[in-house]
């Protein structure tokens, strides 16, 4: 049982930090995810006890009633065309466990240093906005940077041009702004990068005086008002052993080209890594070998020298394998009115077990857990009311 559980011991690489001795010690703040999308989206409520589908009806506009009409005579009426979109609820969670030794005998932290509550909170909030930007990345309506016809042509990064193209298209179907006043984009900084020197882009300060900012607000450019997520959806290629968008840095020996990673590796997932490309930061790199383990012993071997380059705990290792010749393909998602539906955070429970609280099954107290449940649900609910412009990176 200790194994599943994947406890956190007095001997774990990741805490032993805790089990020294130091004169003083300072907190380093953690890099947190705000929250961007669900602002945005047709929030709804998950309800308990009334089953799991949520759904979300639409009327169809009427045709217009250009024939004029004949006197004494009643025209046939026209027809109502009720459109229902459906989504069920998925429950996700996560927790992290602990010894009675590691609670005895490691320093006594600030609070700020080992807050399982906090920590968990983030990674709740991390996950969430992450299904919601791989839904939003999902959608059928799609253009693509320079005109190319699909993303396999991509030649381009990101300009006001395309832009202006796809906030047309959300206007000539009549799409709603997100806000009242304006559509609302999500922009990853390197896409920021291609169209900031542009004499059509308007940064914060030319309209802040009658708008309030969104966190994260970049410029407004045609209507449309760009929040910079780090985050915003990349198409990089196939998933680690078919599980991992991503693979977190933990520690990085440069002399051996060793990396340890925070998620957890089987041993039948070792094969499928050998040889994959992948990107860390602006340089690529090669797997040449993969070491099976749980989270925090598992670790990935490069072929290319790692001293020199930016390759740093808490950093994310991602695939290269996908795009074009490799290179990942950003996207930037232009939102209208009601285009995405999603669930807040009410039925999100932090749960404490403390020690010895698994009664017969933890006879000497030796086992503890905290973690977050919840479920959580993000949909398209109209195509037409939001577009995906698909770029790659150019340096300027």
């Amino acid at each position: 049982m200790a194994d599943k559980l994947n406890l956190n011991k007095t001997t774990s690489t990741g805490m032993s930090p805790m089990m020294e001795s130091v004169l003083n010690r300072y907190v380093l703040e953690r890099n947190k995810t705000n929250r961007k999308y669900t602002q945005f989206a047709q929030q709804v409520d998950i309800p308990q006890g009334q089953t799991k589908t949520i759904a979300f009806d639409k009327m169809s506009p009427l045709p217009k009633a250009t024939t004029p009409l004949t006197e004494g005579v009643t025209p046939t009426g026209s027809a109502v065309h009720i459109t229902r979109i459906k989504a069920e609820p998925r429950q996700f969670g996560n927790y992290v466990g602990y010894t009675d030794q590691l609670d005895f005998f490691a320093n006594k932290p600030s609070p700020e240093v080992l807050n399982y509550t906090d920590l968990l909170g983030e990674n709740q909030l991390e996950t969430f906005e992450h299904i919601d930007a791989m839904e939003l990345a999902s959608g059928t309506n799609v253009y693509y940077a320079g005109g190319a016809e699909s993303r396999d042509a991509l030649t381009k990064g990101l300009t006001v041009k395309d832009v202006r193209n796809a906030a047309t298209s959300l206007k000539r179907n009549k799409v709603k702004p997100a806000d009242g006043k304006d559509f609302i984009a999500f922009i990853h900084p390197d896409c920021v990068n291609n169209i900031w020197n542009d004499p059509e882009w308007r940064q914060p300060h030319t309209y802040a005086d009658t708008k309030e900012l969104y966190d994260g607000e970049v410029g407004r450019l045609f209507g449309v008002r760009f929040i910079e997520d780090p985050d915003a959806w990349v198409f990089r290629g196939e998933p680690f052993a078919d599980k991992y968008d991503e693979l977190s840095i933990l520690s990085v020996d440069a002399e051996a080209k060793t990396i340890k990673i925070a998620e957890t590796l089987e041993a039948g997932d070792v094969a499928s890594l050998a040889g994959k490309e992948v990107w860390i930061d602006n340089n690529k790199f090669t797997i040449a070998s993969a070491t099976a383990g749980m989270n925090g012993e598992a670790s990935v071997t490069l072929n290319e020298e790692i001293t020199g380059k930016l390759v740093e705990r808490d950093m994310k290792i991602y695939p290269g394998d996908g795009g074009v010749n490799g290179e990942p393909v950003y996207s930037t998602i232009i939102l209208g009115k009601d285009a995405f539906g999603s669930s807040g955070d009410k039925t999100v429970e932090m749960i404490n077990k403390e020690l010895g609280s698994a009664g017969t099954a933890d006879p000497l107290n030796q086992r503890g857990t905290y973690g977050w449940k919840g479920y959580h649900f993000s949909m398209i609910l109209e195509q037409l009311k939001l577009v995906r412009i698909e770029s790659l990176k150019e340096d300027i």
